[in-house]
């Protein structure tokens, strides 16, 4: 599986602070099933969090993965907070796109108070990049108004959803808001956000089982989520239809459901 965002770098920012946490969190996720992670840092208040801290930083944990014989891939990016858009210039965002395509991850903001940011994310298109938005389902102002959402989608953007919001690790709100999502096909891209082994750790499946219930056949979906998308979002390549999910009625019947 591709993991499009971790916070695995060791000492940038609310990830790993040694390197030994990295390669912890890298030996979960290997063992979680993932293959190629993303580190994508915050790009925030945090001035010192600039690409060649990062591109040190891949190299540090490159050496070490390598030593320690962890079969990982670790490609870089950089998890870009709203309000950074209007300072940072198109060179700067090419280096933190996604393991080096067209995709910036754009980080949907947390404050439930927050006005028209929409216009900051279209004219990243305008520009020639793309745009990943990272987490939707936790953001209040979609919680709110889903039809703000629904137009970035239909300008182009695409969606990544959290692991732990399918399993309930952020509240019941967000799982519900996660649910919708991916019923009516607005989500793209399932990622793990890690910045731990404990309470943010790696891993894409569980999210997938824990909501089988409210979405039978989301599980036959998962490879499109963790497989085929993140690998066009990186290669810059259209985005595959996605899989069907079964016609409820069959599928509820057999659970013993009601349709």
């Amino acid at each position: 599986m591709i993991d499009l965002h971790s916070h695995i770098l060791p000492g940038l920012d609310d990830g790993p602070a040694t390197l030994e946490g990295s390669l912890e969190l890298a030996r979960a996720a290997v063992e979680a099933g993932t293959r190629t992670i993303l580190a994508t840092p915050h790009i925030n208040d945090d001035a010192s969090i600039e690409p060649a801290r990062i591109a040190a930083g891949l190299v540090e944990l490159r050496a070490a993965l390598a030593a320690a014989e962890i079969p990982l891939e670790v490609l870089p990016g950089g998890e870009i907070a709203i309000w950074r858009l209007v300072d940072l210039d198109d060179e700067t965002l090419r280096a933190l796109a996604l393991g080096g395509g067209p995709y910036l991850l754009v980080e949907s903001p947390f404050s439930p108070v927050v006005g028209d940011f929409e216009p900051m994310v279209l004219d990243l298109h305008r520009r020639g990049h793309r745009v990943l938005l990272a987490h939707p389902e936790r953001c209040p102002a979609f919680q709110k108004s889903p039809a703000r959402l629904e137009g970035l989608i239909d300008a182009g953007a695409l969606v990544q959803l959290t692991a732990g919001s399918m399993t309930g690790g952020f509240g019941s709100t967000v799982r519900r808001f996660t649910t919708t999502l991916l019923r009516e096909g607005h989500a793209h891209v399932i990622a793990s956000d890690a910045h731990d082994t404990d309470r943010r750790a790696p891993g894409l499946r569980a999210g997938f089982v824990a909501l089988e219930r409210e979405l039978p056949g989301l599980d036959q979906q998962a490879e499109w989520f963790t497989q085929l998308v993140p690998r066009a979002v990186l290669d810059g390549a259209p985005v595959p239809p996605r899989p069907p999910l079964p016609k409820p009625g069959g599928m509820l019947r057999r659970l013993g459901l009601r349709a």
